[in-house]
């Protein structure tokens, strides 16, 4: 039975080690970008920087961005957005995006329509001013119905993202990414 047991245990390991991951994210501010990063150096993921066809889709206006942000929204407009890599390299993908409305930002939404995730683990994270999770890791859950797999996300305050490593690194940990 304990050679079973281990045998098991042996099978996900390595089965988690040799699984490809991604971080996928859109940043305008820089700092989904900086978790993202973080996430990638603590567990040798790709990155995918999810960016608009227009590079000057969103103005460089906050207040500006954030009206138009609010009408995509009410609208259901999906931004063109740049090719992404071949997704059925990878088995992980954490979907990172800021937190617009209270909602997914939509550049982001445009990348989950385009790939379902089908038989992926998709771990959320998110960059927010202040108002925490609202709805990103529940709309990306949603988006992804058929991942494999859905892990806990995280919520990091904008602010914080600069200094969140070690925040970050302990999600990380207790979500089964990285060993302790």
């Amino acid at each position: 039975m304990k050679k079973i047991l281990f045998g098991i245990i042996a099978l996900v390991a390595s089965t988690a080690a040799d699984a490809k991951t991604l971080v996928a994210y859109f940043s305008r501010s820089g700092n989904t970008e900086l978790v993202a990063n973080q996430i990638a150096a603590a567990t040798g993921a790709d990155t995918f920087r999810i960016e608009t066809m227009d590079e000057n889709f969103y103005p460089s206006d906050y207040t500006a961005t954030t009206e138009q942000a609010k009408q995509e929204i009410a609208d259901g407009t999906l931004p063109e957005i740049k090719p992404v890599p071949d997704m059925s390299e990878y088995d992980v993908v954490f979907i990172g995006s800021p937190v617009w409305w209270g909602c997914v930002a939509t550049p982001v939404k445009t990348f989950l329509v385009q790939n379902a995730m089908t038989g992926k683990t998709v771990v959320p994270f998110n960059t927010h001013a202040g108002s925490g999770t609202g709805n990103v890791h529940t709309d990306i859950n949603e988006m992804t119905a058929f991942a494999t797999a859905h892990l806990d996300g995280i919520a990091i305050v904008g602010s914080d993202a600069p200094n969140s490593s070690e925040t970050v690194n302990t999600w990380l940990k207790q979500i089964g990414q990285i060993s302790e």
